[in-house]
C-alpha cells in the first residue's frame, strides 16, 4: 500500500479543478503520513447544504472497486455528521454551517477498502481549517482624541493617531483589518479637508495649508473605522484638534515638556509619536494628548502652562515606528514613563535618551 497511490481532486470556489496526481517518486511517507495541505472553509457559509468540499480518489480503483469513508472529529465522532463522504465516489461534503469560535479546525482521516472489507491504501489525514468571519464591530481605544497644531503647519505634518481595534482577529488576521476614514470636519473653514487620515495606521496630518489660531481655533472631526471583510461593521470617534497660535508657540513654554535624543547618531530624534495619558483610578489610563516631534527632537508642551493637575501620569514613547523608518529593529517596541505631579506649578522636563537597545530618562526643568 502505497500513499502516494491518493489522488485528491479539489473543488475550487471558482469554476476548476485542481489535481494533485500521482506521484510514485515525489511525497514518500516517512515515519508519519505525509502531510496535506488544510483546507479552508469559511465559517456561518449560509448554503445550500450539502456542499461539495474535495474529491479524494484512490489509483487502486484501476484494479478493484473501491469505498471510501472518512473518520473523526466532525465525522463519527461529535459533531457527527458535520462531514459526510459519498463512498463510491469520493466526495467530501460538508452539511451544515461552521463556527469557528466553537471548532476552528476538524482533523479528519479518510480510509479506501476493496469490496471485500480489505484496506487498499493507508488512512490520510486531512484538516479542515474554518476561516474567520467578521462579525464583530471595531471598538476605538478612546471614544474622544485630543490633540494640538500649530498653525501654518505645513501639509504632511502628523497631528495624531486614533486607533480601533477589531477583536474578531489578531494582527495577522484578514478580518482583523480595520480601514479608517473622516466623515466630517466641523468647522468647514476655509476648507472641508483641512485634514487627511492614513487608512491603514490612523495617523492624522494635516492635508492643506491654512490653519489659523484666530480663524479657527479648534476643529472637530468625526473618525471612522470599517471592517473592510465579511459585513462591514463600523464605529465612529470624535477627534478634538486644537490650533496653537504662533505667538504661544515655544517649545520650552508649558507645564510639561519634552525631547528625545537618538544616543546611536547624537542627533535629535524627529518624528516620533509620544503620548500622554493620566491615571484616573487603579488600572484606567485617560489620553490627554499626542505629539510628534520636530527636527530637534521636540514637541509643543504636553501641558500648557497653567494646565498641569496634581496626579500620575504616563508617557508613552512609539520607538518602534521610529527605529523601522530608519531601517533598524527596537528590542523596546515603546517606552513608557510613569510619573507623578505633585506641585502642579512648577515646569517639568522629561527628557529621553535612546538607541536601539536601550534607554535612559531623568527629571529636568
Amino acid at each position: 500500500m502505497s500513499p502516494s497511490s491518493f489522488t485528491f481532486l479539489f473543488f475550487l470556489l471558482l469554476p476548476g479543478v485542481l489535481t494533485f496526481a500521482e506521484c510514485s517518486h515525489g511525497l514518500r511517507r516517512q515515519k508519519r503520513d505525509w502531510v496535506i495541505p488544510p483546507i479552508h472553509w469559511p465559517e456561518n457559509d449560509q448554503g445550500p447544504f450539502p456542499k461539495k468540499l474535495v474529491q479524494i480518489k484512490s489509483n487502486k480503483d484501476k484494479e478493484t472497486k473501491v469505498y471510501y469513508s472518512v473518520t473523526g472529529q466532525g465525522a463519527d465522532t461529535p459533531p457527527v455528521g458535520v462531514f459526510t463522504i459519498d463512498r463510491e465516489t469520493g466526495w467530501l461534503e460538508v452539511t451544515k454551517p461552521l463556527d469557528r469560535k466553537q471548532i476552528d479546525k476538524y482533523v479528519l482521516f479518510f480510509h479506501a477498502i476493496s469490496a471485500n472489507g480489505q484496506p487498499v491504501e493507508d488512512p490520510m489525514e486531512i484538516v479542515i481549517t474554518a476561516t474567520d468571519q467578521n462579525d464583530n464591530r471595531p471598538i476605538f481605544t478612546q471614544s474622544v482624541f485630543r490633540s494640538t497644531v500649530l498653525e501654518g503647519a505645513e501639509p504632511g505634518t502628523p497631528v495624531l493617531q486614533v486607533v480601533a481595534m477589531d477583536a474578531n482577529g489578531t494582527v495577522s488576521s484578514s478580518n482583523g483589518v480595520v480601514v479608517y476614514s473622516i466623515l466630517r470636519q466641523t468647522p468647514d473653514q476655509p476648507q472641508p479637508h483641512m485634514f487627511a487620515i492614513n487608512g491603514s495606521t490612523g495617523v492624522i496630518s494635516v492635508a492643506v495649508a491654512g490653519l489659523v489660531a484666530q480663524a479657527v481655533p479648534e476643529y472637530t472631526l468625526e473618525i471612522q473605522a470599517v471592517n473592510p471583510e465579511g459585513s462591514r461593521l463600523r464605529a465612529t470617534a470624535t477627534a478634538h484638534i486644537k490650533v496653537q497660535a504662533s505667538s504661544m508657540s515655544g517649545t520650552a513654554k508649558g507645564s510639561l515638556t519634552t525631547h528625545v535624543l537618538n544616543t546611536a547618531t547624537g542627533l535629535p530624534a524627529a518624528g516620533l509619536a509620544i503620548h500622554l495619558a493620566q491615571l484616573q483610578e487603579p488600572g484606567q489610563w485617560t489620553e490627554v494628548v499626542q505629539r510628534w516631534t520636530n527636527e530637534d527632537g521636540r514637541c509643543q508642551p504636553l501641558l500648557a502652562a497653567g494646565e498641569a493637575r496634581a496626579g500620575t501620569y504616563k508617557l508613552r514613547f512609539e520607538t518602534a515606528a521610529y527605529w523601522q523608518g530608519l531601517g533598524h529593529t527596537s528590542f523596546y517596541p515603546f517606552v513608557e514613563v510613569v510619573f507623578t505631579i505633585t506641585d502642579p506649578a512648577r515646569k517639568l522636563h522629561i527628557p529621553l535618551l535612546i538607541s536601539p537597545y536601550s534607554y535612559t530618562t531623568y527629571r529636568g526643568s
